[in-house]
């Protein structure tokens, strides 16, 4: 019988589910499934550009498709599946009842913004992430050591920060706050209280300031500096942070009937997204791995030392964030895959819409082509010759089929057997 492992990568626009078989080490199948609500799966305000949030619900329905579609694709009988591994967007934290369930559930907040996931590319804690930085370089200079030199406004305690300011019913309804990578595997394995369900270092060491050296989480009393509610909410919160190479639980009769699969089955903590990418590509002290999508992410790892080397110019160094036992360290620049996709649509003719792969994308992408391409001298051009000891010019492959999702990387529906990029 073979043996499958399922992958859930949850990216800014979809969910990706990917089975691979464990005997052979090759793909089986993939299956994506776009986010319900917003656009392209995101939530905006048209009076507050900064603004980016998602609803949780959509993150259990897009799942309820995506499993059985994989399932399908492969050929694959839901007892031949041996493990699940979960990784999402980051930080995307999501304000959760004491049960666990995510705020929008609740008919009071169903319509309310501040309710849902902020999604990591929500800017609207500008403001906080600033006040952070500055009294962590007055009160705790070590924080910042271990993330660059400056909190982002993108990350776990600025949004929340905002939210008590901007929202204080939602985050005074908020038993605690759950990251999007905790919060699916929450769900699949039956956890429901907030303060019961693992978390992940990933996250919580490169977004929330935590360290085993400080006791984790920052201290109640550097956030009651910044706000009473955070140092309140601190014990609500966690003490420890986990690995990706430990179990979260194991699959819950609930989550094994909507998903058609059979329960028991071990489901690993939470990561983010690059995190895992960078496991998928192999990597190791020396190598680099530049994950591309909506951001742009540069991951490495390196052998544990005394001390800990600081940060300078990196998002974090955590340890065990990539791969359990070495540091992990991310760098790189957001909004990558959205300024290409923004040039992409800015490109097109007003009132023209073209299929992928259509004459007309071909013609912009060979104009767009010609632009890129170093130029030559006119007679070399003419000639078709180039000059002798010059550099041959590279060739330039670009893809006609880039994906519909938002994502920087080309994905396969399922049942589409191709080879992913």
């Amino acid at each position: 019988m073979p043996r499958y492992s399922l992958g859930l990568d949850y990216g800014t626009n979809s969910v990706r589910a990917l089975l691979v078989d464990l005997d052979r080490g090759e793909e089986e199948a993939q299956a994506v499934q776009t986010y319900a609500h917003g656009d392209d799966g995101v939530l905006l305000d048209p009076r507050d550009p900064d603004l980016a949030r998602q609803d949780p619900r959509d993150y259990l329905d897009a799942l309820r498709v995506v499993v059985p579609a994989v399932l399908r694709a492969a050929g694959a009988r839901p007892e031949e599946v041996v493990g699940i591994g979960v990784d999402t967007t980051a930080s995307t934290p999501i304000p959760v009842d004491r049960e666990g369930r995510a705020l929008t559930e609740h008919d009071a907040f169903a319509g309310d913004l501040a309710a849902h996931a902020w999604l990591w590319k929500d800017h609207t804690s500008r403001a906080e992430a600033e006040e952070i930085t500055a009294l962590a370089r007055t009160m705790r200079p070590h924080f910042l050591e271990r993330c660059g030199g400056a909190y982002s406004a993108e990350w776990f305690w600025a949004k929340i920060l905002h939210c008590a300011r901007t929202a204080p019913k939602v985050f005074a309804a908020a038993d605690s706050w759950v990251e999007a990578c905790d919060f699916v595997p929450a769900w699949l394995v039956g956890v429901r209280d907030p303060r019961a369900l693992p978390r992940s270092v990933c996250a919580a060491g490169h977004k929330a300031m935590f360290a085993d050296a400080w006791g984790g989480l920052p201290d109640a009393h550097f956030l009651g500096v910044l706000a009473p509610e955070l140092a309140e909410l601190r014990a609500r919160l966690y003490e420890r942070a986990h690995t990706a190479d430990r179990r979260a639980g194991v699959l819950c009769a609930e989550a094994a009937g909507a998903l058609g699969l059979v329960p028991g089955i071990p489901v690993a903590v939470g990561a983010i997204d690059a995190h895992l990418g960078a496991v998928g590509a192999n990597i190791a002290p020396g190598v680099l791995v530049k994950v591309l999508g909506t951001s742009s992410c540069d991951m490495a790892v390196a052998e544990p030392r005394e001390p800990m080397p600081a940060a300078h110019g990196l998002s974090g160094v955590v340890p065990g964030s990539i791969l359990p036992g070495m540091l992990g360290f991310e760098a790189g620049q957001a909004a990558v895959g959205d300024v290409f996709a923004w040039c992409a649509r800015a490109g097109r003719r007003p009132g023209r819409t073209d299929r992928r792969g259509g004459p007309a994308a071909r013609r912009r992408e060979r104009a767009a082509r010609a632009r890129l391409a170093p130029r030559q001298p006119l007679r070399a051009r003419r000639s078709g010759a180039v000059r002798s000891g010059a550099r041959p010019q590279p060739a330039h492959h670009a893809r006609r089929d880039l994906p519909r999702d938002g994502r920087g990387d080309r994905v396969r529906r399922a049942g589409d057997r191709r080879a992913a990029a």
